[in-house]
């Protein structure tokens, strides 16, 4: 994990063994000056034969120059006990009105959202007995207007509202970038509806451009919803650039 500022100047760095693809990081201010991040966590296989996955999410303290594995007592595990949650949870946090929202694999539904007060899950947890603000099922691919091929990429809450990132990486970098989407959804609404599927061209010209990550970003001028892209700038080893970009209009 790597700390930088608005200009892309490196400040820090933080090594992590055995968390999840960072999909969905979220950041948690701290007074102290050291933010919380929050991951999914628990990357393993549950049983013989089956695919690894991440089964929690967690918090934990960063550091600059650390190195944190999964199982340390630095980590603050949140297991989930959501009757209809089956694997694979994705963290975010809206720092306007402090929630926490929670995309996972569910039982009732391909994929679904909840979203929670921050401080009730730091001090209950994850579970049905946590007071849950909203929760809803996501549109699949078909209903949103998308392919199978372009992917979730991202996930973040401003008030009321969820938005995703999806897209995918062109075949060699030298290609063409593949489309890429942002999705806005009424967490106050369910089943497949859909405020809005917008199609941004933010990027474009970058090599092997591929979405990911969201967040919602506090400035003086008001909330911006960022969203970001890897480019591979070389091969062997392979070395990408990340590049975020923002839009201040958050429904449109």
């Amino acid at each position: 994990m790597t700390r930088t500022d608005l200009s892309g100047k490196v400040l820090g760095a933080m090594a992590l063994h055995g968390f999840d693809h960072g999909s969905s990081m979220a950041i948690q201010p701290s007074t102290s000056g050291s933010p919380y991040v929050w991951l999914a966590g628990d990357w393993r296989s549950l049983s013989p034969g089956t695919a690894p996955n991440s089964h929690t999410i967690c918090r934990f303290e960063y550091s600059d120059g650390g190195l944190l594995d999964y199982n340390d007592l630095g980590v603050w595990e949140f297991r989930i006990g959501l009757s209809d949650f089956l694997d694979c949870p994705r963290p975010s946090i809206d720092p306007y009105t402090n929630r926490l929202l929670l995309r996972y694999m569910g039982t009732t539904s391909p994929w679904r959202l909840a979203l929670f007060d921050l401080p009730a899950v730091i001090y209950r947890g994850i579970s049905d007995t946590t007071p849950i603000l909203a929760k809803r099922a996501l549109p699949t691919n078909a209903q949103l207007g998308l392919s199978d091929s372009d992917h979730f990429q991202g996930v973040t809450s401003y008030g009321q509202y969820a938005y995703l990132s999806y897209g995918g990486a062109p075949a060699d970098p030298s290609d063409p970038a593949k489309p890429s989407y942002l999705v806005r959804l009424d967490m106050n609404k369910t089943g497949g509806s859909v405020e809005e599927v917008f199609r941004t061209r933010a990027g474009e010209s970058l090599s092997g451009r591929e979405p990911q990550g969201m967040a919602i970003w506090r400035s003086s001028s008001g909330p911006r919803l960022a969203f970001g892209f890897s480019s591979k700038i070389s091969g062997s080893p392979d070395q990408f650039r990340a590049t975020v970009f923002y839009k201040s209009d958050l429904t449109g």
